[in-house]
């Protein structure tokens, strides 16, 4: 990034954080602190505000590149070694990305997608409020998921791997949700699995709560709605297996809703494993579980800019409806001239496609989507 290019962005900076107000966490001035620059994402750290109108003041006059705030508690946030600042406990954290090059509208979609799961999971399975679960964008390519509620703040790192494990479904063994429920002419499995030759197995049903009912939806939103093609993305069904389950719909449809999961030959262990991990299970790849499991993590500070997209770190009070790429947008309409200093594929912006752009030739573009690029050090000010 060029001269002018920095004076430009930092410019753009400045003018958002003088008028927009950002909220301060709550209980400030337990927090601890990371600033970082266009180069470095956290350069300084160890800093604590005693108050909201002094972080204020910090982002109208410092416009930082990148701003985190701790989701721990300290009774000292800004002593250095981090043993001295006295832990007094962390908010649970959730980080969800998904990667991509340049902005695209349907990895978004994706990723909101495990958001929502997640957030289904931690109201449901574990009984939190949707009160105590904040949702924030970003700023970047996902959603940051906190929950602040006491009852979670305690927990140690080891308590906190017993959470990720059951959200992922780690060491999940789906026999334990089949029971065998003997008929005439019973015959023991020699295979390992829970299907029998001769028999019913009895697997969950609506009214399961947990895993069982999750893994009863799964299954059967998979029968009900997967079409021809959508049956033989799944490794291990060819043409003659997935015509199968299409003309056995119903029939298989009113075998699970009573619990007799044997009925459908389709049905082997390890393709309920993969409908399962496809569609039951809350956090995949797309999770940063470490960030979960660290009880000093600092995460971006909400409705502050990322120096890497331009978008602002937004509070999500609706997840459904929430577009990043529009409700997060920063910056203006206002026509601004870049040079593309790389070859630009297209990308996704405020309901548009823009792109693709070659190097070294002159576009105008609006300020959000250029400011975007040269963040990515994909463009100059021209």
């Amino acid at each position: 990034m060029n001269v002018d290019t920095k004076v430009f962005v930092r410019k753009r900076f400045k003018d958002y954080y003088w008028s927009h107000r950002v909220p301060a966490p709550a209980e400030l001035h337990r927090r601890e602190f990371g600033v970082g620059t266009l180069e470095e994402k956290i350069k300084v750290r160890h800093k604590s505000f005693k108050s909201a109108r002094e972080l204020e003041t910090f982002l109208k006059r410092e416009a930082p590149s990148y701003i985190s705030y701790s989701s721990a508690y300290y009774e000292f946030p800004e002593n250095q070694p981090m043993s001295e600042k006295k832990w007094m406990g962390a908010d649970l954290v959730f980080d969800l990305d998904a990667p991509m090059a340049f902005f695209k509208a349907s990895v978004f979609e994706d990723v909101k997608r495990e958001a929502l799961n997640l957030l289904d999971f931690l109201t449901g399975d574990f009984g939190l409020s949707r009160q105590d679960v904040s949702v924030n964008f970003s700023g970047s390519k996902g959603y940051h998921l906190h929950i602040a509620s006491e009852r979670v703040r305690a927990l140690s790192g080891d308590g906190r791997r017993m959470i990720v494990d059951y959200v992922t479904g780690s060491g999940l063994d789906l026999k334990y949700f089949m029971e065998d429920v003997e008929a005439q002419g019973f015959s023991a499995d020699r295979s390992g699995g829970y299907r029998k030759s001769v028999g019913v197995v009895r697997g969950p049903t609506a009214s399961d709560v947990g895993w069982g009912g999750r893994i009863y939806a799964s299954v059967r939103e998979f029968i009900a709605n997967s079409s021809l093609d959508d049956f033989m993305r799944i490794e291990g069904i060819g043409p003659k297996k997935a015509q199968h389950l299409l003309d056995e719909r119903d029939k298989n449809l009113a075998a699970l809703d009573a619990g007799n999961w044997a009925s459908i030959r389709e049905l082997t262990p390890k393709l309920l494993q993969r409908i399962v991990d496809e569609r039951a299970v809350a956090l995949t790849g797309d999770a940063d579980k470490m960030v979960t499991l660290d009880t000093s993590r600092l995460m971006r500070l909400p409705d502050t800019l990322h120096g890497g997209s331009g978008l602002s770190a937004a509070n999500v009070s609706d997840l459904p409806s929430f577009n990043p790429l529009v409700d997060a947008v920063a910056f203006s309409e206002e026509e601004t001239r870049i040079a593309p200093s790389k070859d630009i594929p297209r990308f996704d912006f405020m309901e548009n496609q823009w792109g693709p752009y070659r190097k070294d030739e002159r576009v105008s573009l609006p300020e959000y989507a250029a400011v975007y690029l040269m963040l990515k050090d994909a463009a100059e000010k021209s």
